[in-house]
């Protein structure tokens, strides 16, 4: 199917690409680097779900894991 609109867009990186690359700039200029601090920010900004808290434990868990 064809789209009637005179030009069609498509991202030129994936959608997980810009996340990171957003992510690391907002860390870097208004965290000074700290992800602790960015993720105290991120809670408290907006109500956490204990379905979300426990994501992100478990995701914490799994990357320190890795890092090892």
């Amino acid at each position: 199917m064809r789209s009637k609109r005179a030009h069609v867009y498509r991202a030129a990186r994936p959608r997980e690409w810009t996340r990171q690359q957003l992510a690391g700039h907002l860390l870097e200029r208004a965290f000074s680097g700290s992800a602790k601090a960015l993720l105290i920010g991120a809670l408290a900004a907006k109500k956490t779900t204990k379905a979300e808290l426990a994501e992100l434990r478990k995701l914490v868990d799994e990357y320190t894991k890795e890092a090892k």
